[in-house]
């Protein structure tokens, strides 16, 4: 019965520590310390914003997806967005990218398919935004705010 409570008050300790230095976060920021862009705590809720502001539209004018949100509804509901602000954006399965002038869903075909796998993950949606304001010059670590980037979208 020690050895289990001992082995319960070591996990707790672990997890508790874990989640101070930031969890997963720290993890990944020891493994690579120069990443291709870093969001700050408050970027985090700017995501959710912009994530949340999109798929509300979306689901204003044509329903809830039962699959996921696809690039074909932002472009159709958003004329501020292009074909090429989904360079990169990962999807459920696989990711966004132009070829041909033309935007593909490239189908990671090393795992399971399913029937959403078109869809934007979050991660797909972080690029996204990062897209878009690297686009219209908006900096979004600066003064750039995310009613700026929704009024470019928006805009016809």
């Amino acid at each position: 019965m020690i050895k289990f409570i001992m082995l319960v008050l070591v996990v707790v300790i672990f997890n508790t520590g874990f989640i101070y230095f930031g969890g997963t976060a720290w993890i990944d920021e020891r493994l690579n310390p120069l990443p291709l862009r870093t969001w700050s705590v408050d970027s985090v809720v700017v995501i959710d914003v912009f994530i949340f502001t999109l798929e509300e539209e979306v689901r204003k004018k044509r329903g809830q997806p039962i699959e996921g949100y696809v690039p074909a509804m932002f472009l159709a509901d958003f004329p501020g967005l292009t074909e090429t602000d989904f360079e990169g954006v990962e999807a459920s399965i696989g990711y966004y990218t132009i070829l041909d002038g033309r935007l593909v869903h490239k189908l990671d075909e090393t795992k399971l398919i399913h029937s959403a796998a078109t869809a934007i993950s979050r991660k797909g949606m972080e690029t996204l935004l990062y897209n878009v304001a690297t686009r219209t010059n908006i900096d979004l670590h600066g003064d750039g705010t995310i009613t700026d980037i929704m009024s470019v979208l928006i805009r016809a």
